[in-house]
């Protein structure tokens, strides 16, 4: 059997283990350690993957699925944050305890759609991936349904999630009818003088794909569902479908780069604009901070977008080095973004569950009540800001250069809106260091376990910006995705 088929067959042996054992004899911490378990495992063999060759693996999967050193990155990343995820959840919530077996499948669930997400070299397998990836999330979205905002939150992720499914398949069909195949690599080769059909197709595929990474705008479902949804549940959306759509779409414009390159570019650079400016401008204005939370992660797909813009006519021009150079940024900047993202969202949860709330007005005074909680906020929220010499800085440095070779104008929208982005990172902080704590605010104490796991992400954020051998590693793994 191939290496590169271990993980997901681990997953969904895991994934198996856990619906039976909660048939057997429900019990929420088993559930919880065989979930978290199997996702250290798959993270174990994912990463073991990344050093192996893919094997012979069977002819019928190579025709629709791709085993290269993409997908196990992308695998890798995947599991990594479910993995996290699932780490956070313990406890959270009601609902979570009592239907830990549901809730835990159905993160694995999701996880293992995403996984097959960024392995799809075929737009039916593509389709079939993206809903088993959606629709457990449409579940854990609302999986509080006795609460209003969780129910309300979750029919609205379900029915802008059915909008964007319609948009795919509307736009698959004028692909598959404009080049007379559904294979990525195909599509090009059935392009003849009228490109007209192809190129609608891929728009309505890019506003699928913009639905799931919340790029502006396309956005609309984000405050709403982020505010709603449980906070694990939350952590895991804004974090596991973004980096599977990104290394779906890397595969798919990708592919058709070639002929269609200033068309991809032009349509990835207003998609990168609108997001950048727009979730900056609109976080300003937030008072709930999972809702500012969710206009961040929308100017923060739109940095990303910049590279994706980039790396696409990098390849269009066949400049390799460069590509290499834009696709390594990215995959750092990514893993930085997740890394943050998530220390972000365990203070969230830490701060929820301990006032109650998560407006603004939840962080006040948290310096004096908990000093170190607050300088662990700080540091997330300054490595999201990008402010030296966090990782966060010197990914989107990185970013950004390599943008500024091409498309000059992309980059300076990315600094103006990482300059936005610190009016809202500094009202929170404002709030942690210069007001008084509520009166009745008891000190925020963290489990060892949460103290452990927000170390280590908070520590990988600082080394991360401080040792370069982190971005000479993901220019590595580039080099070896495009072929330099």
């Amino acid at each position: 059997m191939s290496v590169a088929l271990i993980t997901p067959l681990v997953l969904t042996l895991g994934l198996g283990l856990v619906i039976v054992a909660d048939l057997l004899r429900p019990l929420p911490e088993r559930t919880y350690r065989l979930s978290l378990l199997a996702l250290a495992l798959s993270v174990i063999c994912s990463f073991w993957n990344l050093t192996q060759a893919p094997g012979q693996i069977w002819p019928f999967l190579t025709d629709v699925l791709a085993f290269d050193t993409m997908s196990a990155v992308f695998t890798s990343l995947v599991v990594f944050i479910a993995f996290l995820c699932v780490g956070i959840s313990w406890g959270t919530f009601e609902e979570e305890q009592a239907h830990s077996g549901e809730y835990y499948s159905l993160l694995m669930a999701s996880t293992l759609g995403a996984i097959l997400v960024a392995h799809a070299k075929e737009l039916l397998t593509f389709f079939i991936a993206f809903e088993l990836l959606s629709i457990p999330l449409y579940v854990l979205v609302g999986f509080r349904r006795y609460h209003r905002r969780s129910a309300e939150a979750g029919l609205k992720y379900f029915l802008s999630g059915a909008l964007s499914t319609a948009i795919f398949l509307f736009g698959a069909s004028w692909i598959y009818g404009g080049s007379g195949s559904t294979n990525y690599d195909s599509i090009v080769l059935g392009l003849g003088e009228h490109n007209q059909p192809v190129l609608f197709g891929l728009l309505m595929v890019m506003a699928a794909f913009a639905f799931k990474l919340s790029a502006a705008p396309f956005h609309m479902w984000a405050p709403d569902t982020y505010e709603g949804a449980p906070i694990p549940v939350a952590a895991f959306l804004s974090t596991v479908p973004k980096v599977a759509m990104l290394g779906a779409a890397i595969r798919l414009f990708g592919s058709t780069s070639s002929v269609l390159v200033y068309e991809i570019m032009i349509l990835l650079g207003a998609l990168s604009v609108l997001s950048v400016v727009l979730g900056n401008l609109v976080a300003i204005t937030q008072k709930e901070v999972s809702r500012m939370a969710a206009y961040s992660g929308v100017a923060q797909i739109g940095y990303l977008l910049i590279g994706l813009s980039t790396l696409m006519g990098a390849l269009g021009a066949s400049r390799g080095e460069l590509a290499s150079e834009t696709l390594g940024a990215m995959l750092f900047y990514l893993t930085v973004y997740v890394v943050t993202n998530i220390a972000f969202w365990l203070i969230l949860v830490t701060v929820s569950r301990a006032r109650g709330s998560t407006s603004l007005d939840a962080f006040n005074g948290l310096a004096k009540s908990s000093p170190s909680l607050a300088l662990a906020l700080m540091i997330a929220l300054f490595s999201l800001a990008g402010v030296p010499p966090l990782a966060g800085f010197v990914g989107k440095l990185y970013l950004f250069r390599a943008a500024f070779y091409l498309q000059p104008m992309l980059a300076f929208v990315g600094v103006l809106g990482s300059v936005l982005s610190l009016v809202y990172y500094f009202g929170v902080l404002r709030r942690c260091y210069f007001l008084e704590p509520p009166a009745d605010a008891a000190p925020i104490v963290l489990s060892r376990a949460s103290k452990g796991l927000l170390g280590a992400l908070l520590a990988l954020t600082t080394i991360g910006g401080l040792y370069p051998g982190f971005a000479q590693i993901c220019l590595r793994v580039a080099e070896r995705m495009i072929g330099v």
